[in-house]
C-alpha cells in the first residue's frame, strides 16, 4: 500500500496528523510517523476500551446488559429512571437531553461527582429511543466495573486486554476516588490502538485466545440507536450512521471506529479486513482526516 496521495493531501490542507498504522489481514501494510510515535491521550477512543470491559464483565457473569442501572445504582426518584438500563448507557440512549459532564469541564468544574451530575441530569425522551453524545453515561460504565469487579477499569482490562496485546504500564486518569474516567483520560500510541482495532475486527479473538465474547463484540460494532439527526457543527454523513456500543458507525457499509478528539481515529472495516488507525493534534480539521481513509485508503485495500 502506498501512502504517499494521502500525505501528500494532508501537507496541501495542514492537518496535523502525528501517526498512520493500516492493518489489512492481521499484518501491518502500511505506517507512516508525521513525528516519533509515542503515547498521546487519546480522548474518546477510550470509550471504547470501557464499552469492551462491560462485555468482558457480561461474559464473566458479573452483569447483563439489559440490567436496569437500579440494580447498581441509588438512581433518582423519578419513575423514568427505573427504565435505563446498561444498554442506554452504553449507545447513548439515556434519555437526557444535556451532558452534564462535558457543562461541568467546559466550565472548569471539578469532575470528581460525575454520578451526582448525571443523575441530577433529567430524563425527558423514553431512554434507548434518543442518541444524545453523553460522556456521563460512559463514566457511569466505568464506575460500574468498579462495583461489579471490585477494581477499577484499567486493573481490570490490564490482565483481560492491555497484557494479551503486549501494551504494559498504561496510564489512564481518574478522579480522586481512583474511578477512570471512561470517557476519556486513556492514553495510548498509535501501534497500540491499532491491535485494539485488529481485536475487534477479530471478533474478540487474539492469537486463538478469546478476550472479549464474540457476540458482544457483534452488538456493539452494529448500530443499536438512530443518531441521524446529531447536529453538532462538524458533523458529517460518517457522524449521522448510527451508533453502536460506545462505537460510531460510518457512511461506509459495514465499517465503524473508534473516534476521538482532534483527530484520534481507528477505523475498522470488516469487507475488506482492514484496520486504520490515526493519532492527530488537529483542533479545527478533524473530520477531513477521517475522510482520507475514503478518499485514498479503500481504494486500495
Amino acid at each position: 500500500m502506498n501512502l504517499n496521495r494521502l500525505i501528500q493531501s494532508a501537507a496541501e490542507h495542514k492537518l496535523n496528523i502525528l501517526n498512520i498504522v493500516v492493518r489489512q489481514n492481521g499484518e501491518v501494510v502500511a505506517e507512516h510517523d508525521f513525528a516519533e510515535e509515542q503515547r498521546v491521550l487519546l480522548w474518546s477512543n477510550s470509550k471504547t476500551f470501557t464499552s469492551m470491559a462491560i462485555g468482558i464483565a457480561e461474559g464473566e457473569g458479573l452483569l447483563k446488559v439489559e440490567d436496569p442501572i437500579s440494580k447498581y445504582f441509588q438512581i433518582p426518584s423519578e419513575p423514568e429512571w427505573e427504565k435505563v438500563s446498561i444498554r442506554d448507557l452504553l449507545c447513548m440512549g439515556t434519555g437526557q437531553a444535556n451532558c452534564p459532564f462535558t457543562a461541568a469541564w467546559h466550565a472548569g468544574e471539578p469532575l470528581d461527582d460525575v454520578e451526582g451530575i448525571f443523575f441530577r441530569e433529567p430524563i425527558v425522551y423514553e431512554p434507548g429511543s434518543h442518541f444524545l453524545y453523553n460522556n456521563a453515561a460512559t463514566y457511569m460504565l466505568s464506575k460500574l466495573i468498579s462495583l461489579t469487579t471490585g477494581t477499577n477499569l484499567n486493573d481490570y482490562l490490564c490482565p483481560r486486554i492491555f497484557e494479551p496485546l503486549g501494551i504494559q504500564d498504561v496510564h489512564w486518569e481518574h478522579n480522586r476516588d481512583g474511578v477512570n474516567f471512561g470517557c476519556s483520560g486513556l492514553h495510548l500510541a498509535a501501534h497500540e490502538v491499532s491491535k485494539f482495532g485488529q481485536l475487534l475486527l477479530n471478533e474478540g479473538k487474539w492469537e486463538n485466545v478469546s478476550l472479549i465474547p464474540a457476540q458482544y463484540i457483534r452488538e456493539a460494532t452494529g448500530k443499536q440507536i438512530d443518531n441521524s439527526d446529531f447536529d453538532e457543527y462538524f458533523a458529517t454523513p460518517d457522524h449521522r450512521a448510527g451508533y453502536g456500543y460506545q462505537l460510531w458507525m460510518n457512511s461506509y457499509p459495514g465499517s465503524y471506529r473508534l473516534d476521538g478528539l482532534y483527530g484520534q481515529y481507528t477505523v475498522v472495516i470488516p469487507k475488506k479486513q482492514a484496520v486504520i488507525t490515526y493519532i492527530s493534534n488537529e483542533p479545527e480539521k478533524m473530520t477531513a482526516i477521517l475522510e482520507l481513509t475514503w478518499d485514498f485508503i479503500v481504494e486500495q485495500l
